[in-house]
């Protein structure tokens, strides 16, 4: 005798779902209505996340998957397993999302912000005078816009925790005092939609470079970093190593030390004691120090894989070694030797502050792989993003156009020339995507060339697979991969 399916019942049969991978669920779901219906349940969901996205060390957005609705969990597992596939695969592609213009003038910055639950892009631009804009992450609309009226930006960041009531840290400039404001997101009873709100106003003429909870890492182009918390105002100041144009790029709270990313140098410091500033603020000295000669960009990423007892740091430099007219940029991929608090533990109180003419040996970072990347011409995009997975994105620039070297007058053969064009450049690096004959090593995945306007700024979200680009003149491009 016969036995089809439709003669189990429907636990059986979710059972049956729950032990399938994505591809089958997906077509055993065609059979029949009642399949389809069963296949959407939590559980198979659930299980196909844990087992085959999570196990197999694919970005996720983070938070419990009891926290999201069937639907959800369903649409962002599946978009996770073609975001693996395709990273994996040994011809990754790049689609084209959205693009809009933006008539308010120059993007500055463009930021990914997940906010409770949510996520936005959140541009800076600049026309007579600033203007920051909230968008969505599909049609690239705008849904909200905050301007201080007659005043410059100079500097945002978004907060990378996303349950904190502070969303947004910019600096303003309004008529030539600095200034840093604190925003945040609410929903608005009479529109029922998004409006941005000022929470606080710091003044101070530093820069806002990182924002996480309720502490702001607030830098100037010197050697000073003050660390404050908005709410409490306690503070602390944080002293790098005095360096000719060491303007601040990166700062990062991580496994109990601070790190200070500047132009010329990187520097670790232990998280020091908050006073208010009624007292003698405490500087704190680096315990760490290293240099790479001429940085044109890094950045810092924390890991946590599913079963490592403690998250891992790794950090991406982009170096023009000593020599800032050389045509070719080397991309460093460092990660944390062991846990930093270690090393700081086993250095003295009383040593001095490491020379910047030798690394010290107590520096916790080791070189794992790089890549070199032609560089040929202007540099206007300067980020550079580093997932916790290990994968990279950046802009490599146009070449200088040969042909503007030649004068109309000089009898030569025709030379054509080809056109040059700057080039969003993904790439993977040792790390949890990393998997197969490529494991350990650096590689570029895919390239996008621009064939509008110069890009300006980007950004990169690598659990949703997005990168933003702004340009000088207001386009906004969404791309996917």
């Amino acid at each position: 005798m016969s036995l089809s399916l439709d003669a189990l019942n429907d636990d059986i049969l979710i059972y049956i779902f729950a032990a399938l991978s994505i591809p089958d669920i997906l077509t055993l779901r065609q059979v029949s209505r009642r399949l389809s219906l069963l296949s959407r349940q939590h559980s198979i969901w659930y299980n196909a996340c844990k087992f085959e996205i999570l196990q197999n060390d694919i970005p996720f957005p983070k938070g419990p998957l009891t926290s999201l609705s069937a639907n959800d969990l369903e649409r962002q597992t599946l978009r996770a397993y073609n975001l693996g596939i395709n990273w994996r695969s040994p011809t990754t592609k790049l689609y084209h999302v959205a693009s809009v213009a933006d008539k308010s003038g120059a993007i500055e910055e463009i930021r990914f912000l997940s906010h409770r639950g949510q996520n936005w892009i959140v541009t800076t631009s600049r026309g007579i005078w600033s203007d920051l804009y909230l968008r969505d992450c599909d049609a690239l609309q705008v849904v909200a816009q905050w301007s201080p009226g007659k005043a410059l930006f100079n500097g945002m960041v978004v907060n990378t925790d996303r349950d904190s009531d502070a969303a947004i840290a910019i600096a303003v400039q309004r008529d030539g005092v600095m200034s840093v404001e604190i925003l945040s997101l609410s929903h608005d009873d009479q529109t029922s939609g998004i409006k941005v709100q000022q929470m606080a106003t710091l003044d101070t003429p530093h820069k806002p470079i990182a924002l996480r909870g309720d502490l702001v890492a607030l830098c100037n182009h010197d050697s000073e970093t003050l660390i404050l918390n908005w709410k409490t105002r306690e503070q602390c100041i944080l002293r790098s190593p005095e360096t000719w144009q060491d303007k601040p790029l990166h700062v990062m709270f991580a496994q109990g030390s601070i790190f200070v990313v500047r132009a010329r140098s990187v520097c670790i410091f232990r998280e020091p004691r908050m006073e208010f500033p009624d007292n003698e603020l405490p500087i704190t000295e680096p315990y760490a120090f290293a240099s790479y000669g001429w940085v044109e960009g890094v950045s810092l990423s924390l890991s946590t894989q599913l079963h490592a007892c403690q998250p891992s740091l790794s950090m991406l430099v982009r170096t023009k070694g000593d020599d800032p007219w050389r045509l070719e940029d080397q991309f460093q991929f460092l990660t944390l030797k062991s846990d930093p608090n270690n090393v700081a533990s086993s250095t003295s109180d009383d040593d001095d502050t490491p020379s910047i003419d030798s690394e010290p040996p107590t520096f916790p970072f080791t070189h794992v792989s790089s890549l070199s990347s032609p560089h040929q011409g202007p540099l206007r995009c300067s980020d550079m993003v580093l997932g916790p997975y290990g994968t990279a994105v950046w802009v490599q620039p146009a070449d200088w156009a040969p042909a503007g070297l030649i004068l109309d007058n000089v009898d030569m053969q025709h030379a054509p020339v080809p056109p040059s064009r700057e080039t969003l450049v993904a790439a993977i690096f040792p790390g949890l995507l990393n998997r197969g004959s490529l494991a350990g090593e650096a590689c570029i995945k895919v390239s996008f060339e621009n064939t509008g306007c110069a890009w300006s700024c980007l950004d990169y979200d690598e659990e949703q697979g997005l990168i933003a680009l702004g340009s000088n003149f207001g386009e906004i491009t969404m791309l996917r991969l």
